[in-house]
């Protein structure tokens, strides 16, 4: 059976209190998602523990959380509870067959789904103006290689290859998506400047310039049916 890494790398406490670096990423999340009516249910596609997931709650969004692995769901749950947002949560195995949202979002979960069978399915869910935001690892960064030999399971994380900049754009627009942009978050390892504020702002700014984003960090993913 594989590893969980949900629960092994995002823990509830971890989750509750996240490190700098983190909170830097899901706030660029954040940013781009001020539009949707808090009202409307966002999907957290591939939740996990909450990494996402427990930031819009905090945050009053109501979220339908997605996720195959009952037991991260659980902590989820947890998570939930201690931050007394439990009411706005509701957790389900695959997203509604009939339903369509306003936004799907997620972190760490395209380089797990084959992109080819899912960017369709994400833009038959949306509603017409809808979006999807991702944020992920990019495979043209060669820390996220290193660290899946080293420290990982490649079988598991192999997917990683679909996530360049080229890729994702590429199969956004097969997919019938359009207004896509694509930002770098950080050019070096955003965890290697969690203790020192001003070399994240420059990290954080270099990765975003227009010529060296495709070689980013991370990126952040976004696109409208």
């Amino acid at each position: 059976m594989p590893k969980n890494h949900n629960l092994e790398y995002y823990p509830s406490e971890k989750v509750l209190n996240p490190p700098q670096y983190t909170k830097e990423e899901i706030r660029e999340i954040l940013r781009r998602i001020n539009r949707i009516n808090k009202s409307k249910i966002i999907v957290d596609f591939g939740a996990g523990t909450g990494r996402l997931t427990i930031a819009l709650l905090r945050n009053n969004y109501r979220v339908l959380a997605v996720d195959i692995d009952n037991k991260s769901l659980k902590e989820l749950i947890k998570s939930a509870k201690i931050i007394n947002k439990f009411n706005k949560l509701k957790t389900v195995n695959k997203l509604p067959e009939k339903i369509k949202f306003n936004l799907i979002t997620g972190s760490d979960i395209l380089h797990h789904i084959n992109l080819e069978d899912w960017l369709p399915i994400f833009y038959k869910h949306l509603n017409i103006d809808g979006q999807i935001i991702f944020s992920e690892p990019n495979a043209w960064h060669l820390f996220w290689w290193l660290f899946i030999f080293l420290f990982l399971n490649f079988k598991e994380e192999k997917g990683l290859v679909q996530c360049s900049y080229f890729s994702l754009e590429r199969g956004l627009k097969k997919s019938g998506f359009s207004n896509i942009k694509i930002s770098g978050l950080g050019l070096f390892p955003t965890i290697f400047f969690n203790k020192y504020p001003f070399f994240a702002k420059i990290n954080y700014f270099l990765g975003n310039l227009s010529l060296i984003k495709i070689f980013a960090y991370r990126m952040i993913v976004v696109a409208e049916k």
